[in-house]
């Protein structure tokens, strides 16, 4: 059970309805934002950003959702699994490619480039600040421009699934595990 109240559109204030307005499907807002929504302002930058990073981390939305749901994997973010596995498939993954970033080293399937990137942000979650020889294999494939955007993207993705453990927010559906 979530720590917070889940927020409906009346708890906005009227000059940020805008922001509510735009969240959602068919008017179903994801739990995470109606967790969010107990600070309307922080929402709002927050989706500024994730928005800014989906659009502009220099990744194709492909590779940008293995980044997500290789970030998912190391936090354990149940929610942030479900909804990338979605938002992955819809992008055109498979789900050998989906299950396959659990064990990417051995996978077979990823390309240099894609590995290259899963051990940048295997490097991220584990110290914060990869070994040169890490970033310099990742630069090999992706202009700095998108190495700042690899980066970044991990670290928000890190700072929502923190957000979402210690919020202990539910996913939409039943969680029904990590492989597809």
């Amino acid at each position: 059970m979530a720590r917070l109240p889940q927020v409906s559109r009346d708890d906005i204030p009227d000059n940020l309805k805008y922001v509510w307005d735009r969240i959602g499907t068919d008017g179903v807002v994801p739990n995470i934002f109606r967790t969010m929504g107990n600070n309307p302002h922080v929402l709002r930058a927050y989706l500024r950003m994730g928005n800014g990073l989906w659009a502009h981390c220099g990744l194709d939305v492909k590779t940008r959702e293995l980044a997500i749901l290789r970030t998912a994997i190391l936090h354990h973010s149940d929610y942030e699994w479900h909804q990338h596995v979605r938002i992955g498939r819809d992008a055109g993954l498979t789900d050998e490619q989906i299950n396959a970033v659990h064990h990417w080293k051995t996978a077979g399937i990823f390309s240099e480039a894609e590995q290259a990137m899963f051990a940048y942000i295997d490097a991220l979650n584990a110290s914060e600040h990869p070994l040169q020889d890490v970033h310099d294999a990742l630069a090999e494939h992706y202009p700095p421009g998108t190495i700042a955007g690899i980066n970044l993207l991990t670290g928000f993705y890190e700072m929502t699934a923190k957000f979402l453990a210690a919020m202990e927010v539910e996913p939409e559906q039943t969680f029904v595990g990590w492989q597809v």
